[in-house]
């Protein structure tokens, strides 16, 4: 599944509209605090009466229930939680899109018709007879279409194993393809400024909210268009060498990285917040879901021991410049290039089927693995205590 952004002409009529759904999807909300419901179906039960009474189309309510359960199940420690920004969502069967333009209902048998404006890469998609439609949500900027399609995923040949820093991302191939994308240096860069930028907003219009909203805003979708623009660079190259080359992607599973850099950890607050701006999990959706638009397989390994370990398995001893030295292999390495081969050699995880077996990937007999994680490449094996 992949979701396309169009830009549209606005419509005055639209106003009213995210202003009447904002409105339905809190009062929604307020229902699932007192009903409790356990789902999203028993909250359109309880709340489809009630909506009713704003007038408009009925698939509006199933759409401002199914937020509101969202809302609700995350609601975490928010006793009071509501949607204060202004969208809309409908579901594949409420509008109809020809071509670049957009039919979607307001009340029964109204209708509001936008504009899109496209280039030839949101033609693609358009005039794809072969990709399905999904949901549409509409913003006060831009219209947003999923689509999805069947793939299926090829046996790679190899892998390229990806590693992903705070200034760069390292990938190598078993191949023998090596890169280092300095991309992810330029966006740390362009948030430490974008930083200094809103701390003199805040400076200048301290006493005047309303207009700092609307600088904050501005460069706010500044820095997110041109950070994003930079990984997708990245998330690109990356998966059309792997498709190109028959090749799958293996990424490190990174879990519990912000809870290294809270408050009391005896950290500066601008390391806190340098740290916590790190991008390593949207450049990893950006591969993810690329790759499986393509066909490409992609695995999530498990990262440990990647830095510290040599390929032969033997500990490493940590110098300066990031360089790693392996006493056994008489070899200094870049710390960067030895986690991405050390990725690349990790054993895929299996998915699980039932307690206690697990479906993997079948050696050259045919045969299952013995072990949990597949087969182990010999690279990957280590001594365990």
């Amino acid at each position: 599944m992949k979701s396309v952004s169009f830009r549209y002409d606005a419509s005055q009529e639209l106003s009213s509209l995210f202003n009447s759904f904002r409105e339905m999807c809190n009062h929604a909300v307020k229902i699932a605090l007192q009903g409790k419901p356990t789902n999203r179906f028993k909250l359109v039960m309880l709340a489809y009466e009630r909506l009713k009474e704003y007038g408009l189309h009925t698939h509006y309510i199933l759409s401002a229930c199914e937020i509101a359960f969202s809302v609700y199940r995350n609601k975490k420690r928010k006793s009071n939680p509501r949607i204060c920004r202004p969208f809309l969502k409908l579901d594949n069967q409420t509008y109809q899109l020809n071509h670049l333009l957009l039919r979607i209902p307001t009340t029964p048998r109204n209708f509001v018709f936008l504009a899109l404006q496209g280039s030839d890469y949101h033609l693609s998609f358009v005039d794809d007879a072969s990709l399905k439609r999904g949901s549409v949500t509409i913003t006060e900027r831009s219209v947003n279409i999923a689509f999805s399609r069947e793939v299926e995923l090829f046996n790679p040949l190899g892998y390229v194993g990806m590693d992903v820093n705070e200034r760069n991302a390292t990938a190598s191939a078993t191949d023998g393809w090596h890169h280092k994308f300095d991309e992810l240096g330029e966006v740390v860069e362009l948030k430490e400024r974008y930083r200094e930028i809103r701390a003199n907003i805040a400076r200048e219009t301290r006493g005047d909210r309303r207009t700092a909203k609307k600088l904050l805003a501005k460069y706010g979708r500044r820095e997110s268009d041109r950070t994003t623009s930079r990984l997708h660079k990245v998330s690109s190259e990356i998966v059309d060498y792997a498709r190109d080359h028959r090749l799958g992607i293996k990424i490190e599973k990174l879990k519990g990285i912000r809870k290294l850099y809270r408050k009391g950890n005896g950290q500066s607050r601008s390391y806190r917040g340098r740290m916590n701006t790190w991008v390593f999990g949207e450049t990893q959706r950006q591969i993810d879901y690329k790759a499986k638009w393509v066909g490409t397989p992609t695995h999530f390994v498990n990262p440990r021991g990647t830095s510290s370990n040599c390929l032969c398995g033997s500990r490493v001893v940590p110098r300066a410049d990031r360089k790693l030295y392996c006493p056994k292999c008489d070899i200094i390495w870049d710390r960067d290039d030895l986690a991405s081969k050390r990725i690349m050699a990790c054993a895929v995880p299996q998915a699980r089927l039932s307690k206690g077996s697990y479906e993997g990937e079948r050696g050259d007999d045919g045969s299952n693995p013995p072990s949990r994680w597949g087969e182990v490449e010999r690279l990957d094996r280590e001594p365990r205590s």
